[in-house]
C-alpha cells in the first residue's frame, strides 16, 4: 500500500519522533547528545524550520518543529543521516541507526500545542530518567524546558514562538508555562527509577561461542578478562558484532564480558577498523 503524503506545507507544526532501529540506543554519552543538539541547531536554522521543544531520551528523541520552505522530510533526513554517520564512526558501528522513517503528528491548535510542549518536556520524568518533580527540568540540558524556564534566547529553541500560546509577553508567558508544567502530576509520587532492559544474553552468548570458534579459543577466555592477544582480539570482535550488527546496548555487552563500558566501545572500534567497516 503506498504511503500517504504528509501534511507538510510551510508553517505547519509537527511533533516529530525519531527512534533507534530495533530499539537501539542512539546515545552513549553527553558528547553524542551534544553532537545531535548542534546538528539540529544548524540544520533547523539553515532550513528556516524553528524548533519549539525537544527531548533526548535513550533510544529516541522528540522534537516540535515548524516546517519552513524546505520539506520536513528533507530536514529530518539531513539531521538523521549526519548524526548516524558520526555515531557509527565514533563507536565503531555499522548499519542503520534510526528506523527508516520518522513519525510526525500535526499540531492543530494552541491548546494542542501547549499540551504537546508539556508532553515532550516531561518525558525524562515520565520515563524515570530524572527523579522528582517538574522543577528538576530547570537544570536539565537535554530538554528544551531549561531554555524556556530561563528565558534563554541563545539556545536551540525559538523562544518567542514556543511561548506564544502561553501569553502575550515573554514574561507573562513564562509564568503561565511554569504553572502549566507544574500542574503535571502535581500530587503524584516520585517516579521509580527506570529499570534496565533485560539482558539479551542468548543472542550475545551465541556470538561469544561463534567468535571463540573463529579464533580457536574457549568461550571462557573471552569473558574471563584474559589479556592474551587472541582473547583480547576476540573480545573486541564480540563487542563489534553485538553493538554494530545485533544493536545490543554497550552496557549489556560490557556486563557480559566483564569489561567497562569504555573498554567495550574502544574494542568494538578497533575490531571495526580491522574488519574495514
Amino acid at each position: 500500500m503506498p504511503r500517504m503524503p504528509r501534511r507538510d506545507a510551510p508553517g505547519a507544526l509537527h511533533h516529530v519522533t525519531l527512534r533507534g532501529v530495533g530499539g537501539c540506543d542512539i546515545f552513549v554519552d553527553d558528547l553524542d547528545r551534544g553532537d545531535l543538539y548542534r546538528r539540529i541547531l544548524v540544520v533547523s536554522r539553515e532550513h528556516r524550520s524553528p524548533i519549539l521543544a525537544f527531548a533526548f531520551m535513550g533510544n529516541h528523541i522528540h522534537v516540535i518543529v515548524r516546517t519552513g520552505p524546505v520539506p520536513l522530510a528533507t530536514t529530518m533526513a539531513r539531521i538523521a543521516t549526519g548524526y548516524a554517520l558520526y555515531f557509527n564512526r565514533r563507536h565503531g558501528r555499522v548499519g542503520h541507526l534510526f528506523q527508516n522513517r520518522y513519525h510526525a503528528t500535526p499540531i492543530e491548535d494552541d491548546n494542542h500545542f501547549r499540551h504537546s510542549i508539556r508532553y515532550v518536556h516531561v518525558n525524562p520524568l515520565a520515563a524515570g530518567i530524572l527523579r522528582g518533580h517538574v522543577d528538576v527540568l530547570d537544570d536539565y540540558p537535554w530538554t528544551g524546558h531549561e531554555q524556556l524556564s530561563a528565558g534563554r534566547m541563545d539556545g536551540l529553541l525559538d523562544l518567542r514562538a514556543a511561548l506564544a500560546p502561553f501569553g502575550e509577553t515573554v514574561a507573562k508567558a513564562r509564568r503561565e508555562l511554569l504553572s502549566f508544567m507544574r500542574a503535571w502530576r502535581r500530587n503524584a509520587p516520585e517516579p521509580a527509577k527506570a529499570p534496565l532492559p533485560p539482558l539479551r544474553l542468548p543472542q550475545l552468548d551465541d556470538t561469544i561461542v561463534r567468535v571463540a570458534a573463529e579464533f580457536g579459543i574457549a568461550p571462557h577466555a573471552i569473558t574471563s578478562g584474559s589479556r592474551r592477544r587472541e582473547a583480547s582480539r576476540a573480545r573486541a570482535e564480540v563487542a563489534r558484532v553485538a553493538i554494530a550488527v545485533h544493536c545490543l546496548p554497550a552496557r549489556e555487552v560490557a556486563l557480559r564480558l566483564g569489561a567497562t563500558h569504555a573498554a567495550v566501545l574502544r574494542g568494538a572500534a578497533r575490531a571495526a577498523r580491522r574488519a574495514g567497516t
